[in-house]
């Protein structure tokens, strides 16, 4: 068990990012009951940002550079569905070359993003027959992605894909003995981990029609795959955080939390620091788990359950997200707060999602809007140098 440290408190500092934000639809022209911009996603490697839209479409944000402000960004409408369906839910693939979407009648779509016609839907299929909840992209092989909704029937299903140009659009589908998958995470290029209702990490196998292993954690309610250590992360409602080896699949550490744990997420070995594991509870804690250093740290400034977390890219800042949608985004080199922030009350916050040059943090709300958190210093150096450019 990890021992724990000091508590950290906020910087005066504090302000380090400034909430901008973007229209995704006219207001006027949404009723009551669509309008909604579900999921949102950026480009692995360039200044692009996907929108999932409630009438098919996907609208792209592009930038002329990372540090261009977001509101100096251009809008582009050519994606579309070949059959208006409200999108769920989107990601790229590593290397950015493949959008997925999946929408709320179970309808999955791809498109080719190669510079060649991007307007051109690759596929769209119906496999599943409720809402699609996540697309997750294999990160070892850029073509493969898998999805998971809640589709009706005894078994719990993930369906794999296949989007190799030089191939046709291949789905298979992994049947799961389970009355629900919470989550699940790719491990290599051909398997998968996938934590249960029933307290079980499935390790399944593309290609195999049971899984290859399967390994207890009672309340698991999140996996995620730790880049630096290889090693599969789950975390529980009964406060406890687990470290699995890839090869054995057996349990190589693990602390134990006062509350329920909802979210956790990784990041690998900084330079002369810890490798990290950040968790959120239900009592608004955040803990820090410095891995190679075996040593908890609390931070206390949620007041309700933390929903959603995430590390930047660069590993610099550690975004927050509760219950009572209160965003925090902290500094990993001292663990201060530069920057929080309170929803509006008539939104829902789903997902925080990390541009790659970690300056800009964009969240869907439920809303015509789409929230963007721009880290400031880049604001203002690009707002001075267009100054300059028009003096001269």
């Amino acid at each position: 068990m990890a021992e724990k440290s000091e508590s950290w408190n906020l910087d005066s500092r504090e302000g380090d990012f400034q909430k901008t934000g973007q229209t995704c639809y006219s207001r006027e022209k949404q009723s009551n009951d669509d309008g909604n911009v579900f999921d949102c996603a950026f480009h692995p490697t360039r200044p692009l940002l996907a929108c999932g839209l409630n009438n098919g479409s996907i609208r792209l944000f592009h930038g002329p550079d990372a540090d261009a402000p977001f509101d100096r960004w251009t809008i582009d409408d050519r994606l579309r569905l070949d059959n208006a369906s409200h999108i769920k839910c989107l990601a790229w693939n590593v290397d950015g070359t493949r959008l997925a979407a999946g929408c709320f009648d179970g309808a999955v779509a791809m498109w080719r993003y190669d510079g060649v016609d991007d307007s051109v839907i690759s596929f769209q299929a119906k496999e599943h027959n409720l809402a699609v909840f996540d697309i997750i992209w294999n990160r070892w092989n850029c073509y493969l992605f898998a999805t998971r909704s809640r589709d009706e029937g005894e078994l719990q299903r993930i369906l794999t894909w296949n989007s190799d140009s030089n191939e046709p659009v291949n789905c298979q589908c992994l049947e799961l003995d389970t009355k629900f998958v919470w989550d699940f995470e790719w491990i290599s290029s051909t398997r998968l981990a996938a934590c249960t209702y029933e307290g079980i990490i499935l390790i399944c196998e593309i290609g195999s029609k049971e899984p290859v292993r399967r390994v207890s954690h009672p309340g698991v309610w999140k996996v995620r795959w730790h880049f630096a250590l290889h090693y599969l992360v789950s975390c529980s409602t009964d406060g406890s955080i687990k470290v699995w080896s890839k090869n054995r699949h057996q349990e190589v550490g693990q602390f134990q939390l006062e509350n329920r744990v909802y979210c956790v997420d990784c990041h690998g070995l900084r330079s002369g620091g810890s490798a990290l594991i950040a968790s959120g509870l239900e009592d608004g804690t955040v803990a820090i788990w410095h891995v190679t250093e075996n040593r908890l740290q609390i931070l206390n400034e949620h007041l309700d359950a933390i929903t959603c977390i995430s590390f930047s890219p660069d590993g610099q800042y550690l975004a927050t997200l509760d219950n009572e949608e209160k965003l925090i985004i902290w500094s990993t080199e001292n663990w201060f707060i530069i920057f929080r922030h309170f929803k509006p009350a008539n939104e829902n916050w789903n997902h925080i999602r990390w541009n790659p040059t970690s300056n800009k943090l964009a969240i869907s709300s439920n809303s015509h809007e789409i929230h963007i958190i721009e880290l400031e210093d880049e604001f203002e150096d690009c707002i001075s140098s267009q100054d300059e450019e028009k003096s001269t």
